[in-house]
């Protein structure tokens, strides 16, 4: 029988998780299981890449969150703990004098299991996860009650590891308010969405609750689940994932009292080693493909998701619905040339019932067009014969100039980038207005002529010879890139135009996810381990100086790294723990 992985870490449980997804995927397909979840701590950021891994290596994807949840206080709440605690599987309580009901810690963090149903579900978890963040950020980013009950429609959950409510509730040996925490669960999921979740890497706090779970679940008729919440692949990545929580941490390898995984069990077993740590629980394995079945998430892919410009009521203009007309026929012209030359039917064809939807500001921005030719070039798009060559120009620039306006215009109308142009042409047009510096334009948005006519960005593309393709083409349709450069001193008033005039939940800063290079592996592996700086640093100059180069590739091209990793210097862990980022 087969088996699915439901708690899991991927690399985006950060410097917690040791899993690569590419290398996830490979073994999972090479155990030949279904699917596999992906539940990384508090956070959905990994889920696209997961979920289009998973899809392209015939896996099914489970996308979920293991998520930070506070029970008896609102997440809004910061109360002193009255244990301090890392909220991990390390500092469990494992004193039985303490492990006593009226000892119960207040106002800790609990672990939680969720995973997406379906698309709904999976955008309920993507607002559960930045709620935590925006709202519930104190240590963690957490969830209560009430806000997992308001998005709780589409998600399977499983009650939890170790740190789950109802686990920590039996470890205390409290067992009516375990199943007083289970009966709200059920509450909020529903008996057919809620499992009770059983694991055992071999600790004594684990065996001490897997009875209760057992009993929590004839109690209310709830199946149960094995996990083996799982932070590496192979066993023998262990000594990798705990230099990790050191780098995570700032301690050392030889620190006793820091935080640590109690044994090397967190890894992607198989079928048969979760049978020997959980088979005797009936249906416990089989029930994980029961879990996997009840998925049907389909991520749509591609898909625009810009808010909508609205022109300012005191703004007229006369609507071009003839020629405009005609740039989307050139649209369908270039459209059918691309299909063609792709060896498909160039079948491709605009209803006229549909063009309510592109006159719909396609038509506003076509007369600002208008204007930006007149007003950065001269030539009355209406009347083009009217224009004056200047010396050196060809004489039929101005039909040039028009010719590619209506080029320009129709790949941006027909791949529904009108109200990203106009967006990005309002706020920049707003901070001209007040007197806000702004940059030239960099990046391929200064390729566009249209962009120098609505002035988002000063470089004429013509005069240079840059290419409008390099921003957008038919052959790889893909949002438009504007790198606009503000006044650092006024950039936030900027910012707070869009958020007032967009909503402010649709206005956001990129987020930069920070990975280890080769070199930084080599000084965080070595500061862990106690090594001299100079010595470390004499080791990562052994690699080569190449942008973004994996520590694998530097292997293989420095002979010098080459010699060192087969004579590696004390402390051993160095080298053994380096083995897992070369691999």
């Amino acid at each position: 029988m087969d088996y699915v992985h439901l708690h899991l870490h991927t690399d985006h449980s950060f410097l917690d998780g040791c899993t690569r997804i590419d290398k996830l995927m490979a073994r999972v397909a090479e155990l030949g299981m279904p699917a596999v979840a992906m539940t990384d701590h508090g956070n959905m950021c990994g889920s696209v890449d997961f979920y289009n891994a998973a899809k392209k290596a015939g896996i099914k994807p489970l996308c979920g969150e293991e998520i930070y949840l506070v029970y008896d206080h609102a997440m809004a709440d910061r109360p002193k703990r009255n244990i301090e605690r890392a909220d991990d599987i390390s500092d469990v309580e494992n004193n039985e004098d303490m492990l006593r009901p009226e000892n119960f810690p207040k106002n800790q963090i609990f672990h939680k299991t969720l995973i997406a149903k379906n698309y709904e579900g999976y955008l309920n978890l993507a607002k559960l996860s930045s709620e935590a963040y925006l709202r519930g950020m104190y240590y963690k980013p957490r969830i209560d009650l009430e806000t997992l009950a308001k998005y709780s429609k589409g998600i399977i959950a499983l009650s939890g590891c170790l740190n789950g409510v109802a686990s920590q509730y039996l470890l205390y040996s409290d067992y009516e308010r375990a199943r007083e925490a289970t009966a709200k669960f059920l509450d909020i999921f529903g008996r057919e969405n809620y499992f009770i979740e059983v694991q055992n890497h071999f600790l004594p706090m684990q065996k001490k609750i897997i009875p209760g779970l057992i009993r929590l679940a004839k109690d209310f008729d709830l199946k149960m689940v094995a996990t083996n919440d799982s932070h590496y692949i192979h066993k023998s990545d262990a000594e990798a994932h705990d230099a990790m929580l050191c780098i995570q941490t700032g301690k050392l390898i030889k620190d006793e009292r820091r935080m640590r995984y109690p044994c090397a069990e967190f890894y992607l077993k198989t079928r048969e080693e979760m049978e020997k740590v959980l088979g005797e629980i009936e249906g416990c394995l089989d029930n994980t493909l029961a879990v996997a079945e009840m998925v049907d998430l389909k991520i749509p892919m591609g898909v625009n998701h810009y808010p909508c410009y609205e022109k300012p009521i005191d703004i007229s203009f006369d609507p071009d619905k003839e020629n405009f007309v005609r740039i989307l026929r050139l649209y369908e012209a270039k459209k059918n040339e691309v299909l063609k030359q792709n060896g498909k039917e160039p079948d491709f064809k605009i209803e006229e019932k549909d063009y309510p939807k592109y006159f719909k500001n396609g038509l506003f921005l076509f007369d600002l067009c208008k204007k930006g030719l007149k007003e950065r070039y001269g030539v009355d798009y209406d009347n083009p014969e009217s224009y004056v060559p200047k010396a050196g120009e060809p004489p039929d620039r101005a039909k040039l100039l028009c010719d590619k306006l209506d080029y320009e215009l129709s790949i941006i109308v027909g791949a529904e980038f009108v109200d990203y142009f106009l967006i990005v042409y309002d706020y920049i047009n707003w901070a001209r207005s007040q007197n806000i510096p702004v940059g030239p334009g960099r990046g391929s948005g200064a390729g566009c002529m249209i962009a120098y006519m609505l002035k988002i960005t000063d470089i004429e593309p013509l005069r240079f010879g840059l290419l409008f393709e390099r921003m957008l083409s038919l052959e790889r349709v893909s949002p438009p890139d504007f790198d606009v450069d503000f006044c650092q001193a006024r950039r936030d008033e900027v910012i707070d135009y869009v958020r007032g005039k967009y909503g402010k939940d649709r206005v956001a800063n990129i987020i930069t996810f920070g990975t280890l290079g080769a070199k930084v592996v080599i000084r965080d592996l070595a500061r862990v381990n106690d090594m001299p700086f100079d010595e470390a640093n004499s080791y990562a100059k052994k690699i080569p100086d190449d942008l973004k180069i994996k520590l694998k590739e530097a292997y293989e091209k420095s002979d010098e790294l080459k010699v060192y990793c087969k004579n590696p210097p004390k402390p051993a862990t160095f080298s053994t723990r380096l083995k897992f980022w070369r691999a």
